[in-house]
């Protein structure tokens, strides 16, 4: 398809940047020339209808698919070439949609596990019990006895126990209760206070537009809308046409 594809972006730093990107998996053409830019210390919503092909941007990202043509810049650097550890290593960190824990591993091993040389920064650590204080008191459980928010705690917990330029994260609210989405929100807001850039899927709209600053949005493999946050939530036609929301969604 061709991109209707639409700008209003601030000049600042983009920490990352895609340009042209199309991965195959097999025999599927999954993205098709996908562009967009992460602001450096913002939060950027990538957004879309079921099967757009945002985590599979996500893992394009990562490297974990590789992208057959197109480039992704961290930086001034080249990274779509670079193996998943050593784009980790380059500071993107990830939090898949699975969440990746080990079930039957304590919540600490789980967080060690995270961390370089198996050994813990204590300011770090009491810094992310601060952002979720029920992983500290749940510390020696094994995590598959967690709630579905507290399993969630701990997937973004190992992805920031250790600084990282830029944290992905997908579909972190998917299944859980109000109180717990408000509780990472406030999280994630405190990263990016932090100088944590973050790029995050996400297809509850109340937190997208409360938590994002920048948007992109997906369609078919394509990216059909970049803009401010702020825009994007005044522009109710568009997100009609674009998400297929509703007013009721807004209410």
């Amino acid at each position: 398809m061709t991109a209707n594809l639409q700008r209003n972006v601030s000049e600042t730093d983009d920490l990352l940047r895609l340009t042209d990107v199309h991965t195959h998996i097999g025999q599927y053409h999954i993205l098709h020339g996908v562009s967009f830019r992460v602001p450096r210390n913002q939060v950027t919503m990538l957004l879309g209808r079921n099967g757009a092909g945002k985590t599979t941007t996500m893992r394009t990202i990562m490297g974990l698919w590789p992208a057959h043509s197109g480039q992704v810049h961290l930086k001034d650097r080249a990274i779509e070439t670079l193996d998943t550890m050593t784009i980790a290593r380059s500071g993107v960190h990830y939090v898949p949609e699975n969440m990746g824990i080990f079930a039957g591993l304590t919540v600490e091993e789980n967080v060690r596990l995270a961390t370089r040389q198996n050994r813990f920064n204590q300011d770090r650590l009491t810094w992310v019990f601060g952002l979720f204080p029920a992983l500290e008191k749940f510390w020696h459980w094994p995590a598959g006895q967690l709630s579905g928010g507290q399993k969630q705690m701990l997937a973004i917990a190992r992805a920031i126990i250790e600084p990282c330029e830029i944290l992905l994260v997908d579909e972190p609210s998917k299944g859980l209760a109000p109180s717990i989405i408000e509780s990472l929100i406030r999280a994630f807001r405190e990263l990016k206070d932090a100088d944590t850039t973050i790029l995050m899927v996400e297809q509850n709209f109340r937190m997208a537009s409360t938590l994002g600053d920048h948007v992109a949005i997906m369609d078919d493999g394509c990216i059909v809308h970049e803009s401010d946050m702020a825009s994007f939530v005044a522009d109710k036609d568009k997100q009609a046409s674009l998400l297929g929301l509703s007013m009721e969604a807004h209410q």
